[in-house]
């Protein structure tokens, strides 16, 4: 070794201070933190005065009683059970002489054979005018001009200010050509009539193409160890004084000695720059629940699983958890937990289990429900006719007085067998034999039908009901307007006018795509009917979940002290911007998980500090903007729980699921036990099992945790263990060193 060598490496570390940044990270932190001290550079214990939120306090909330149906002044039952099923028409003495039979109205148009309140109002008494709300700018939406961009034009989806008969025709069907950019052609009522008589039918095939505008996706942050490699890269090295002499090799080597012999080790979470960062999170809608039934659908039936199916967030939620009480004053609960995340030091669990506030149909208001009711052919496979009419049934018993009920049947026509019929007004037997008379037939209009059914509710709109429409299909389109895109901008108009939209899917092949972007873009959700017992359960208890919310526009904000950083979200969407992360509703009756994982600064957490949810939202009755906020500290939230430690083990059950169905079904399979054969698999849920077991330890009372390990091995019982076990066979070895032998 070089004489010069020892001294170095003595007075090295004073000088490798000067090698790294030292700029101090500067945490960003939610409201209510206040001021804090810049972090130390390196992965330290933050040593600073506890960090504190304060939440906001809120006026108690104050519970307004529905007033009572305005049963006079809801519009009149129009009843068009002969028109829409034929087989009911009794004989006439008009058909008997030869006169021409009423011909079903076909898509778009009314569906009544005489005036329905539609256009000039004529006809059997026409609807009474419902000013309500409209969105924030009154100007309705205009036909596209001739030279602006698609994207211009899918931006304008301001509401109308008037909502009575006379604008239905024509009217919403022109605005509404104009709010899709042209892309439908004005296709809602008055113009698909025109399609029917020459020219428009040739201007609706050519402006009904797929938007070719691809929706923006939100900029993504670079990694974080991809940007800490750049920045050494672009690091400048120090130039060497004028005139110098140039360095010979021993000074090269004085010069990198330090560097080489006495560098901390790397760690990096010295990289990370958002300690304390406020994010906002989403888990989608309360009540999406569509992958976790498909995937235990699939499960009871030995069926391939998608991948696409495959969404954590939804099985979060499909799951029970423990909640804490609403207080009369709140719209909201949260019940925190806090546990070090297993085998993982510096990491822990976080679950933030959301409550909303209790409803019942008592206190539910008023509904102005439009079912769209899918009657194609294809809705005639695997029973999906039969389940519907089931949960329809099941329904009538949920509805109470005052209540409207629209029904649109579509296939590759459209026809409203019953418009505004009132519960406690109308013949119960009416809507019994709608829905005891539907047969399915023909191809499938998804788009017709849906822009048909929002007309009817709009034109029942009442200011103080709960207006929403509810589309039950297997959404396998295959007539009309078919791009998913073009169909969704629907629901987004009419959710600007303050008419949601919930999705029922039938069928084990349902468009699951279809489903998920009418319901995103009408801010609603969706279920799937997988059995008789999720038949009965939405039509049933959750009937009051499918149609009423408790909050719109909902923005989940979790705040975070310097000391904490977000790791890992086990939702949908997470961003420290709120505009990247989509609004929901809020849906009665229901709770959400959100599970995350945290990482503490010199991997150890701080009792004293704290952290904090804001709840941003509005109301669904006055549309007033409302915030409920609740921090806590971290001593008396941590601790292991019954909820992180379900959710872990839910987490752990849906990746295992996950892997599974990366894999190709085998070329030849059968769907029952024992039926596929994949090695791997096999060796995957062998594996899985004995996981899960480990996962499931303090759960032991808990019957969905014993479910999901049933779930498991009833997915796995579909592979046949190995036929022989594995051998390993004997390899020659080189000699061995003699001290080996010795």
């Amino acid at each position: 070794m070089r004489s010069w060598l020892p001294s170095l490496l003595l007075v090295a570390p004073l000088a490798f201070t000067g090698c790294r940044p030292s700029a101090p990270v500067t945490p960003i932190v939610g409201g209510g933190g206040g001021a804090v001290d810049p972090l130390p550079p390196q992965n330290t214990a933050y040593n600073a005065p506890p960090h504190l939120f304060s939440p906001r306090p809120h006026p108690p909330r104050q519970r307004i009683i529905a007033p009572p149906p305005p049963m006079g002044a809801l519009p009149p039952l129009v009843n068009n059970l002969e028109l829409c099923y034929p087989e009911l028409r009794r004989p006439s003495p008009v058909i008997a002489q030869g006169k021409s039979k009423p011909k079903p109205v076909a898509k778009g148009g009314s569906s009544s054979g005489v005036g329905s309140g539609y256009g000039s109002g004529s006809g059997s008494g026409g609807y009474k005018n419902v000013p309500y709300q409209p969105a924030p700018s009154s100007t309705p939406p205009q036909p596209e001009p001739p030279r602006e961009s698609k994207q211009a034009a899918a931006s304008k989806r301001p509401g109308d200010s008037n909502s009575g008969g006379g604008r239905a025709g024509g009217a919403v069907s022109g605005s509404l050509g104009g709010v899709a950019g042209g892309v439908a052609g004005g296709v809602l009522g008055g113009a698909t009539a025109a399609d029917d008589a020459g020219s428009g039918g040739e201007v609706a095939k050519k402006t009904a193409q797929p938007s070719k505008r691809a929706e923006a996706e939100p900029k993504k942050k670079l990694a974080d160890m991809q940007r800490h490699a750049e920045d050494e890269r672009a690091r400048p090295s120090a130039p060497s004084p004028a005139g110098a002499p140039a360095a010979d090799y021993e000074s090269v080597a004085a010069e990198e000695a330090p560097l080489i012999a006495t560098a901390p080790p790397y760690n990096y979470k010295d990289d990370f720059q958002d300690w304390g960062q406020a994010t906002y999170l989403s888990n989608d809608d309360t009540m999406s629940l569509s992958s976790a039934q498909r995937i235990i659908y699939a499960i009871d039936r030995y069926l391939p699983i998608a991948p696409s199916h495959i969404r954590q967030h939804e099985l979060l939620n499909y799951f029970s958890f423990e909640t804490a009480p609403v207080a009369p004053q709140d719209d909201f609960s949260v019940l925190p937990n806090l546990a070090p995340s297993p085998g993982k030091p510096g990491l822990f669990d976080l679950t933030l289990a959301v409550q909303g506030k209790p409803v019942d149909r008592d206190s539910r208001r008023n509904a102005n429900a439009t079912f769209v009711i899918d009657r194609s052919g294809s809705m005639s496979a695997e029973g999906r006719m039969e389940y519907l009419k089931r949960g329809l049934r099941r329904m009538t018993s949920e509805l109470k007085t005052g209540d409207v009920v629209n029904i649109v049947l579509f296939d590759h026509e459209v026809c409203a067998p019953l418009e505004s019929f009132v519960v406690g007004r109308d013949r119960p037997e009416l809507l019994a034999q709608a829905i005891d008379a539907m047969r399915p037939r023909g191809a499938t209009d998804v788009y017709s039908g849906l822009s048909r059914g929002y007309q009817l509710a709009d034109h029942a709109y009442q200011p103080s009901y709960n207006n929403r429409v509810v589309l039950i299909t297997d959404a396998l389109t295959n007539t009309g307007v078919t791009d998913a895109r073009t169909i969704a901008l629907v629901g987004k108009f009419y959710d600007d006018r303050r008419i949601r939209l919930s999705g029922v899917g039938v069928g084990a092949d349902f468009n699951d795509e279809l489903l998920d972007r009418l319901t995103e873009r009408g801010k609603g959700a969706y279920v799937f009917l997988g059995s008789e017992a999720e038949v009965d359960a939405v039509f049933g208890g959750r009937f009051i979940s499918l149609l009423e919310t408790t909050a719109l526009d909902v923005h989940f904000q979790l705040h975070l002290p310097p000391s904490l950083r977000l790791n890992v979200f086990h939702g949908e969407e997470s961003s420290a911007i709120k505009e990247e992360v989509q609004a929901i509703h809020y849906f009665a009756n229901t709770a959400q998980l959100f599970a995350s994982e945290l990482m503490a600064r010199g991997d150890a957490l701080r009792p004293q500090d704290s952290i904090m949810l804001t709840i941003e939202y509005q109301d669904p009755e006055t549309g007033a903007a409302m915030v409920e906020e609740r921090a806590w500290t971290l001593g008396e939230i941590s601790g292991e729980s019954t909820n992180t430690r379900k959710a872990r083990l839910l987490l752990g059950f849906v990746q295992r699921v996950g892997a599974l169905a990366m894999r190709s079904p085998p070329p030849s399979y059968q769907r029952r036990e024992l039926g596929w054969v994949d090695e791997d698999a096999w060796q995957i849920c062998d594996e899985g099992a004995s996981a899960l077991q480990s996962l499931s330890d303090g759960l032991s009372d808990d019957p969905e945790a014993a479910r999901v390990r049933a779930l498991w091995s009833k997915l796995c019982s579909r592979y046949a263990p190995p036929t022989r076990p594995v051998q390993t066979r004997p390899q020659p070895q080189p000699q061995g060193w003699p001290a080996a032998r010795e």
